[in-house]
């Protein structure tokens, strides 16, 4: 199989499964825990529904069995939230990675080619340097170590996904009981 193939495959811990022995495996993997801390960062930070996974209509007895039965539909739902196993097992992993390292990763991966996008992110490689106080504060790293040209982040990006591939490639990372 090929990184693409890796890429495009449905199940996370399918892909964290061969990476120990395969190299396309084990670039996907890395590709997919940087994704899930962005999306962690950027797009779920403050997702919080603030009520129990059960259905009023169950508890006013509308709803067939009623009697404060499960919503089935929001358990489902949180099942896939960032407190589902791979969103927790993806910040566990990221937490063994030096911090610099593990912003110098998600500031690269949350670029875009700029033209692309109307994203704080969609930069230049000088631009996101220059402007990486405001990214950094974006992506909840606010106090983060600076990087001193472009040179450094790219360096510094590429010993953290250095890093991440040794821990998935020694299977550091594990899919928790549930």
């Amino acid at each position: 199989m090929t990184y693409d193939d890796y890429m495009r495959m449905g199940n996370p811990w399918a892909v964290l499964r061969a990476a120990p022995i395969h190299e396309p495996a084990r670039d996907a993997a890395v590709a997919r825990i940087v994704d899930t801390m962005l999306e962690l960062q950027l797009d779920r930070r403050h997702i919080s529904p603030g009520w129990p996974a059960m259905s009023i209509t169950a508890l006013a007895g509308e709803a067939p069995g009623g009697g404060g039965m499960h919503d089935q539909m929001l358990i489902a739902s949180q099942k896939y939230s960032p407190d589902s196993d791979w969103h927790r097992a993806c910040a566990s992993m990221m937490k063994m990675v030096p911090a610099r390292q593990m912003v110098a990763m998600l500031m690269q991966g949350a670029r875009v080619r700029p033209g692309h996008s109307g994203s704080a992110f969609s930069v230049t490689a000088k631009q996101m340097v220059e402007r990486q106080g405001v990214l950094m504060q974006m992506l909840g790293m606010k106090g983060a170590a600076q990087f001193e040209s472009v040179e450094a982040l790219q360096k510094c990006g590429r010993r953290g996904r250095s890093k991440l591939r040794e821990l998935v490639g020694a299977q550091q990372i594990t899919q928790e009981a549930g």
